[in-house]
């Protein structure tokens, strides 16, 4: 389920300088910090495999796996060990913290003198490199809970993915609730709310020796000031729940409660997923009582103008969420109606032929096919909508014959060009079995052996240039 306020508009008129630099620190962070991270942890498993050190230390750590009640693991790893599969055991045992003082304390017992200091500079010098990853060095780790900690696993990311799903949410509601609150009061509620998820996340999970990093209670608390500031007044929202997709316009608190018992259902019943739903609970919660003390104590320390202000509706947008609900209600010859209506006052472009697409595709026959040929003739395309016409083309062989050679010549061009070679390669071969030869035909093939030569396919991209040649002398 996604619920996201889609009220306010960006405005130059309250430019959201804290919000651009928090963004930019996350980006920065993670591009030039943690893109350090792999090169990390390759070297210290290099190292530690040089050193032949996993032969050794392995009966221990079975040992100690033993004693901590970890008869689970110790099986998998045991299985790993025994099949040749010595690397996860070794970066499991790195990674496990409370694992080094343990085996440094059996080395020490078991070695000569000599040999332990050995094995301990270098060891220590392992332990210390895996350390240094950013989720270890600066994430939120409940067993070993530190005040800086609290607020630099905020600016720290899993993966790009996570980082990207952050910043589109955070940018979504965080300019308007600064724009109602001001510069600093932002960024000290921003902080306060990130630091009051990692301890929610950190008081359930006190032994636990994995890292939090992430940014998402600091952003479910800007999502609740959204909600606090606009209180009881009707905004606009954008709803995604399974197939059901569109607008409503609704009391801001009213989704509170969803919010809130969302994450709660959540925790309790994905117990296995690496998503801190109390996390994202505890950042909401201080995002709403910090905002509600801050409106009880000085309501003119908030922008009341710019809240209480109601912004023009976007008509595309309206009839757009008029179509969606017809949609979402199963009316579908009511939206298809709507959206050609839609078509004929606006004109076609990439999003309505999609739609309109999607909407013919179950009927099938000739007005499927031509709500097809509309979407794939579409120029200008993004690497995404490129995405959508290269499917389209390959569920629907039938289109392909009904295209002018000339218009399908023009298509698989830019469907190499959009790295969709396959498909474009289909597209050259129903055209040769077709009989069709031309100079663009040439041109196509020339493209189609430039993409197989990036992709290492030696075959291929000789074989298309031979075929370029043929052509290009010929016509």
């Amino acid at each position: 389920m996604i619920i996201l306020p889609t009220e306010k508009r960006f405005d130059w008129q309250h430019a959201p300088v804290v919000l651009f630099g928090i963004i930019l620190l996350n980006i920065l962070v993670f591009a030039l910090y943690q893109s350090g991270d792999n090169r990390k942890i390759g070297e210290a498993i290099q190292a530690y495999a040089e050193g032949e050190f996993l032969e050794l230390e392995w009966p221990v750590y079975r040992d100690y796996l033993a004693r901590e009640g970890e008869s689970e693991l110790r099986s998998e790893l045991e299985s790993a060990f025994e099949n040749g599969y010595y690397q996860p055991v070794a970066v499991r045992l790195l990674f496990d913290r409370e694992f080094f003082p343990y085996v440094t304390r059996e080395m020490r017992s078991q070695l000569p003198d000599r040999e332990f200091r050995t094995w301990l500079r270098e060891r220590e010098r392992i332990q210390a490199q895996v350390e240094s990853i950013s989720s270890l060095a600066l994430g939120l780790v409940p067993s070993e809970l530190q005040v800086l900690d609290v607020f630099t696993h905020q600016f720290l990311h899993g993966g790009l993915m996570h980082l990207v799903g952050n910043l589109v949410f955070l940018a979504i509601c965080g300019f308007a609730v600064e724009a109602a609150i001001g510069h600093g009061r932002f960024l000290l509620f921003y902080l306060l709310s990130g630091a009051a998820g990692g301890l929610a996340h950190a008081a359930l999970n006190l032994d636990s020796p994995q890292p939090l990093v992430g940014a998402s209670g600091a952003i479910s608390g800007v999502m609740a000031m959204y909600l606090a500031v606009f209180r009881f007044k009707r905004i606009e929202f954008f709803y995604w729940l399974f197939f059901l997709v569109g607008y409503i316009r609704a009391p801001a608190l009213l989704i509170l409660p969803f919010y809130i018992g969302k994450e709660l259902y959540s925790y309790h019943t994905n117990v296995d997923s690496n998503v801190a739903f109390m996390a994202h609970t505890g950042g909401f919660l201080a995002g709403a009582v910090l905002i509600g003390s801050a409106w009880l104590l000085n309501r003119s320390l908030f922008n009341t103008e710019y809240i209480e202000t109601d912004q023009s509706v976007d008509p595309r947008r309206e009839r757009l969420a008029g179509i969606y609900d017809a949609i979402s209600q199963c009316q579908f010859k009511t939206a298809l109606t709507r959206l050609n209506r839609m078509i004929r006052e606006d004109g076609l472009d990439f999003e309505l032929a999609a739609l309109r697409y999607n909407l013919l595709k179950p009927r099938g026959g000739k007005s499927r096919l031509q709500a097809a040929w509309a979407l794939v003739r579409m120029d200008r395309l993004m690497p995404a909508e490129l995405d959508k016409v290269a499917q389209v083309c390959r569920d629907n062989p039938k289109l392909m014959t009904a295209i002018p050679a000339e218009e399908r010549i023009k298509l698989g061009m830019r469907l190499v060009t959009g790295q969709h070679v396959e498909t474009a390669e289909s597209i050259f071969l129903q055209l040769q079995q077709a009989g069709q030869n031309s100079h663009a035909l040439g041109i196509f093939a020339r493209k189609l052996s430039m993409a197989f030569e990036t992709l290492s396919q030696t075959v291929k991209h000789t074989q298309y240039a031979r075929l370029a040649d043929q052509l290009m002398e010929a016509y």
